[in-house]
């Protein structure tokens, strides 16, 4: 018979004794670490309580989580006064506190590490709040240092990214903590500084950085590296940008080398402290072809920022540079060309930042060091300037032109003015020299191939204004080599008085000189002379430039032997009316002619009839001197 019985395992009692004593073992233990953590966790509260206490502060959170090795965990935590109503010096997303229990069995010494990721840090000082996004830190707190390991904050395209060291030390005995305060300018300056376009190419700064408060007061230093592409800082776009150098509670020394849409420039950036002053400004510009400037400014921050340019000097195309900057080039005429980049001098510019209404751009002195050439457009029609030289100024919204000149239609001009508003010129003083006539046809329309060798030369001094009656002041034009049918007053001399003007003086060449007086919009002409080699033609009247109007008398004299032989009879022949509109002057002959029409046969019906001064030369003779001031009140108007 086969039979089948179960095995049983019998565990002596003893065994069973050892293995349950094992178990209460391991639970013993498990409490007195928890209760050793727990008494670690609390001592090290109670430690940073206290001391926080001391320097009159208090970390709150609005909620805690710890774990036995997992650490603890502040959400939204605070680290406030204890003084009520007074803002948290320090507000944070979430922190997470472990504590390092190879340092503690080592040292002896409560070692602690401090982490972030991803949150946002609020600090605040006497001046307001900074607040940093994308926060991340990792740092450990021992024996009075704190090393970071990893502090990092993005804002936009900016990231920075540090490590370093915080050196603390407990106060000697006697002496009460010291007050635990934050001062946050040199970060805000710095942040304010690297603001960069969202949008636009990543920016990343990065370094190491020291403080020590075991002194008073603290210092602390920082080796900084910034590097970014197709970046745009403070709306100047940037193809490359590389920044060195050292921050500090000293100052700041900086070195940027940056690659500009078109040409670079490399700059210096100092501060001497950081109180409030002026940020030191020096570097070069180097346009397109290679061409470099020199340059020193400062920058100063506040409610009312301002870029002061002290001096910059060279042959650089500022204009080629300025035009990828949106702030300049908004105020680059579109109706310059320049052809040849003057070597320059400017001194004392000052560009508020931003732009207000309240506070207006000023410019010491430009000065062209080296002849310009330029293409203007006026009148939708282009004018080339070449030999441009000369200085303008600008205070309180005047600008000053001082000893401009240069090559204008084949002429010379120069110019002086005290001050121009976008509207008037006040004490100035024009020339316009040997202009030759016929280039002026885009602006006077089609002029005879006659004039081809003809010169006009103008002078202005006084006030010129494009409203006619704030215009006062005094001047000249004159043409020269002027074929005879073209200069006013002369051939309508010979069209009224035929019989008494020998008709071969009309085949020679001539010229006119107007003198004018301007006042209340009226121009006094004393005289207008018109000079062929027969006839001398004089005349005086007015202008108005408002009613664009012309009322004169004008007489006609021979010259030569048959001028001596009529002299007595020119009153009676030859004096003249002048009047009518600019666009229709009419010459009529004047004096007791009808009484004495039998002496010359032929001569009374001609005079009677009149003859329209149609001539273009003198229409924009008279006018000329005026709308080249842009004096003439609109015809629209």
């Amino acid at each position: 018979m086969s039979t089948s019985s179960a095995q049983f395992v019998l565990v002596p009692p003893t065994a069973r004794r050892r293995g349950l004593r094992w178990l209460l073992a391991f639970l013993v233990f498990g409490l007195l670490l928890w209760a050793v953590y727990q008494g670690l966790i609390s001592s090290a509260r109670e430690r940073i309580n206290d001391q926080l206490a001391k320097r009159g502060l208090v970390l709150r959170s609005e909620r805690q989580t710890w774990s036995l090795w997992g650490g603890i965990t502040l959400e939204k935590a605070a680290l406030e006064h204890t003084s009520a109503g007074e803002p948290p010096l320090l507000e944070i997303g979430e922190l997470h506190v472990d504590l390092l229990w190879r340092d503690f069995w080592d040292t002896r010494r409560i070692a602690t590490r401090w982490q972030a990721e991803d949150t946002t840090l609020v600090l605040r000082d006497e001046e307001g709040a900074v607040t940093l996004h994308g926060f991340s830190t990792d740092f450990t707190v021992a024996a009075g240092q704190a090393e970071f390991t990893h502090l990092e904050a993005t804002e936009g395209p900016l990231t920075i990214a540090l490590t370093g060291t915080l050196f603390t030390s407990p106060p000697s005995p006697g002496e009460s903590p010291r007050e635990f305060y934050l001062r946050l300018r040199p970060l805000r300056a710095t942040l304010t500084a690297l603001q960069f376009t969202p949008g636009t190419g990543p920016f990343r700064v990065t370094g190491r950085f020291t403080v020590d408060r075991r002194t008073l007061p603290m210092t602390w230093t920082s080796d900084l590296k910034g590097e970014g592409q197709d970046v745009e800082w403070r709306g100047l776009p940037l193809r490359q940008a590389l920044v060195t150098g050292r921050a500090s509670d000293a100052g700041l020394d900086l070195t940027c080398d940056l690659q500009l849409l078109t040409g670079s420039s490399r700059v210096k950036l100092t501060r001497e402290s950081w109180q409030p002053g002026p940020l030191l400004i020096a570097g070069t510009l180097t346009d397109s072809t290679g061409r470099t400037d020199e340059f020193q400014a400062h920058y100063l921050g506040g409610e009312e920022r301002t870029l002061t340019v002290a001096r910059l000097e060279g042959p650089a195309d500022v204009l080629e540079l300025a035009r990828t900057y949106p702030p300049l080039a908004e105020h680059i005429p579109t109706t310059v060309q320049v052809k040849t980049f003057p070597d320059l001098l400017l001194t004392d510019l000052v560009w508020p930042l931003p732009r207000s209404s309240r506070a207006d751009w000023t410019l010491g002195r430009l000065q062209l060091r080296s002849p310009a050439s330029l293409i203007l457009t006026v009148r939708d029609h282009p004018l080339a300037v070449d030999q441009l030289t000369g200085a303008v100024s600008r205070q309180d919204s005047l600008w000053r032109f001082d000893d401009l000149q240069g090559r204008l239609l084949d002429g010379h001009f120069t110019l002086d003015a005290l001050s121009y508003d976008g509207e008037t010129l006040k004490k100035a003083k024009l020339s316009l020299k040997s202009l030759r006539l016929a280039r002026l046809s885009p602006w006077l329309g089609k002029i005879s191939d006659d004039l081809a060798e003809s010169d006009l030369s103008l002078t202005y001094n006084g006030s010129v204004c494009n409203q006619p009656i704030r215009s006062t002041g005094s001047g000249s034009l004159v043409l020269t080599e002027a074929p005879v049918v073209h200069i006013p007053l002369i051939e309508q001399a010979y069209t009224l008085f035929p019989k008494v003007l020998p008709d071969r003086g009309r085949a020679g060449v001539g010229s006119f000189q107007v003198r004018f007086n301007m006042s209340k919009g009226i121009a006094t002409i004393d005289p207008f002379k018109a000079r062929s080699n027969s006839v001398t033609v004089t005349a005086k009247g007015t202008v108005d430039l408002v009613k664009r109007r012309v009322e004169g008398k004008a007489r006609a004299n021979l010259r030569g032997i048959v001028g001596r032989i009529t002299l007595p009879l020119s009153h009676v022949f030859t004096d003249m009316e002048v009047s009518g509109p600019l666009d229709d002057i009419q010459v009529t002959p004047e004096g007791p002619i009808g009484g004495v029409k039998s002496l010359l046969k032929g001569t009374s019906q001609t005079a009677t009839t009149g003859a329209k001064l149609s001539s273009k030369v003198l229409r924009e003779g008279l006018k000329l001197p005026f709308e080249a001031l842009g004096m003439f009140k609109d015809e629209a108007e």
